[in-house]
Order: C-alpha cells, then structure tokens, then sequence
C-alpha cells in the first residue's frame, strides 16, 4: 500500500503519516524544499518535494502512488484569491495529476473542512445530505475543491471528509487557547456557543477508513468526537485537566468583530495574513457548528476512541513536555 500525503508536515498531516505508517503503509510526504520537517524527523517515510500550487511537481509526485490523502491547505489568507490558489487550484492540479499520469488509483481522500459546510444556525447537527453553507472566504474556498473533487467522479475514486474544529499535539489554531488557560484566564464570546470537536487521532482514523472502505468512493463524510458541547463546557473540562481554576472573561460580539476587523486591515497594510481576521470572526459568532457523524458510523464502523476528557489530557501532556505551557 502506497501512499502519498500533502501537507505531511503540519499539523494533521504528521498524524495521518503516523496513522498511514502504523497500518503498514509505504508512505511519501510532499514537501517543499523550504518546509519545517520537525514533525516528520525520524519518520520512515520518504520525501517528495513539490508543491501543490506547481503542475509538473504534483505529476512526479503521484506518479506509482495507490492513494493520495490532500491534507494541504491555507487557513489563513489575505483574499479569496489567496485561498483559492491553494485550496482550490492546488486540488484541482492533484486531481489533474492523478487523471493525467494514468495513475491507476484505489482512493483520493480530500480533507476538507466543516467550513465547507457551513454552521449549523438552529442547533440541528448539519449532515452530508444538507445544502453547504459556507460563512467565510477559507470555507468557500474548500467547498470550491470539494465540487472540483466530485467532478471526477467516475473517473477517479474519490472520498471527501469534513472534520469539525480539531485539537490535539502540535496543533497551533488552538494552542492559543491552553497557553491562556494556563495563565489562569478563559476568554468566551458572550452567549452559548455549542461546536463539535475531534481529536486529531480519531480524525486520523476516520480518514483512513474513508480512505479503505470500497462504501466510501463518491461519499462526503463528516468526522467528529462523541460529544458536543458548549466552548464554556470545552473550556470547563481542559481548566480539570490542568487542574486550574480560571478567570472567565466574557467578551461582547462586537469586539470580536473590531478586533477582526483591525487584523484584516493590518494583514493589508503589512501583507502577512492574521488567524482572528474579519473572516475568522464570522466563524467564532456562529452559534453552532455542530455535524453529524452517524453516515461515518453506518458506512465506516467510525467510532472515536477518545473521550473529550482524554483527548484533552493527552493533548495539554504534550504541551506541557514540549514547553509550550
């Protein structure tokens, strides 16, 4: 089993190598010459440098490959061009790449995002039957690559997954949240805010069995936790796990919307794009994001094997053995 993971340096990409690994793949991460290779040192996988934005690189890179997981993606970015060009264009060259080099292919599995998706605005966890809702350039930008992705079918066996808010080792989206948490301070945006969370390892799993199940080709899956809660719930259950007792500051909507609005007009002033831009903000005042994962569970046998509690615990080990808290 041969398989090649984009984005194999980040965040999720490292575990789902670590995952694709540990089930006895032959795995080769794409990587550009100028990237950070911390999390894939001492790995037994082997390195493709390419890009994603870069045609002829993604041809040799597919080239002999059984599956292809694209975890590659911006997160933050100044434009919807931005965002676009790799989210979207970068898909759309990889499935290029696939059709044109004859690659005979047994799974293409785009990781995609919630955002494609959409909130879910009257509390009703959002299915794969349920029109997209995108809310934010980044979300659009991904459901650009999921309709591109769904174009092939027929012609390339394709799996779309759509994981909610992760957490978990190495993650930096969040990492902001433990380091305040570990000061002794939670910052909630007034009003109740309920959201699905996933442990990178059960999104990792997820995504490996989308990836294998013969059920899955030409499906979208969405790959959550167990439970749902609120972000003061979220928030309440880390401060046990660290055993603190924290100061809530309870922040009002339109700070949020100031404060987004002030990084999107640096981010133009400065060029370097901000994670809490305008855009961003639209995502944090949804009152929901909540997905269903029963489709996962029926078709997949997908069941996340982590409590939140435990997802937690191992996720605030690593930072504090890493020194990030």
């Amino acid at each position: 089993m041969i398989a090649l993971v984009t984005g194999s340096n980040g965040f999720l990409g490292s575990h789902l190598v670590e995952g694709l690994l540990a089930r006895g793949y032959e795995v080769h991460c794409l990587v550009r010459r100028t990237s950070d290779l911390t999390w894939l040192r001492g790995l037994p996988a082997r390195l493709v440098y390419g890009d994603v934005t870069s045609q002829e690189s993604l041809r040799r890179a597919v080239a002999g490959k059984e599956y292809v997981y694209h975890a590659a993606g911006l997160v933050k970015a100044r434009s919807q061009w931005a965002f676009d060009r790799v989210n979207f264009s970068g898909t759309a060259k990889l499935l290029w790449a696939c059709r044109i080099c004859g690659v005979q292919l047994k799974r293409f599995v785009l990781i995609s995002s919630q955002s494609a998706g959409g909130p879910s605005p009257d509390s009703t966890p959002v299915t794969e039957e349920d029109s997209p809702r995108p809310v934010s350039l980044y979300g659009k930008s991904k459901l650009r690559a999921e309709e591109e992705a769904s174009k092939y079918a027929g012609r390339l066996p394709v799996t779309i997954v759509r994981p909610p808010a992760i957490f978990g080792p190495r993650d930096r989206e969040m990492y902001p949240f433990f380091k305040m948490l570990n000061k002794g301070i939670v910052v909630l945006v007034r009003g109740e805010r309920c959201a699905s969370f996933a442990y990178v390892k059960d999104v990792v799993a997820g995504t490996v069995l989308a990836g294998e199940s013969e059920k899955a080709v030409g499906q979208i899956y969405y790959i959550s936790g167990e439970r749902d809660c609120t972000w003061r719930e979220f928030a309440e259950t880390a401060a046990r796990v660290m055993g603190k007792r924290p100061v809530t500051v309870s922040v009002p909507e339109a700070a949020v919307r100031v404060l987004g609005g002030m990084n999107s007009l640096a981010a133009a002033l400065t060029g370097r794009a901000r994670m809490l831009d305008w855009q961003k903000a639209r995502e944090i005042l949804q009152p929901c994001w909540l997905c269903d994962t029963s489709k996962a569970k029926r078709d997949l046998g997908y069941r996340a094997r982590y409590s939140l509690e435990d997802a937690l615990a191992e996720t605030i080990r690593w930072y504090e053995a890493e020194g990030w808290i």
